[in-house]
Formats: C-alpha cells, structure tokens, sequence
C-alpha cells in the first residue's frame, strides 16, 4: 500500500475508522476523535520506532562481543 506523503497523523487516523462499526449496528457507545486516533498512531509510531532502535542495538553488541571473542582467541 502507497501512503501519500502529504498526508498528515490526523488524515491517517481519520480513514483508521475505529472503533468498526457493522453495517447494522445502530449506536456506539464509545467514539474516538480523529485527534485521539492521531495520537494513537503517534504512539505506535513511537513504540514501534524506539523497539526497532533498541532491537539493532542488541544485535550490534552480540555482533561485537563475537568478533571480540574471536580477536581474543576464545573458543
């Protein structure tokens, strides 16, 4: 899926629609700004960013804490 780089968190947030609602469904009793969806979206924006960030570093010190082991001669 093309995301339009114009397209701002609350535009994103706003075609989320959630919650779903069913076709038959006649009232929601709980519904979510398009403001609040943006902040949703930010947040897992947020949360999905900083594991990314925190996952590479871990690879990256057991990558080095291999290539030290081998400089070191350990077996």
């Amino acid at each position: 899926m093309r995301i339009p780089t114009d397209l701002h968190f609350k535009d994103l947030a706003g075609r989320i629609h959630w919650p779903h609602a069913s076709r038959n469904a006649t009232s929601i009793t709980h519904r979510h700004t398009s403001d609040e969806d943006a902040e949703i979206v930010k947040a897992t924006l947020y949360v999905s960013t900083v594991t990314l960030v925190v996952l590479l570093v871990v690879l990256a010190a057991i990558a080095f804490g291999q290539e030290a082991m081998h400089w070191l001669g350990v077996h």
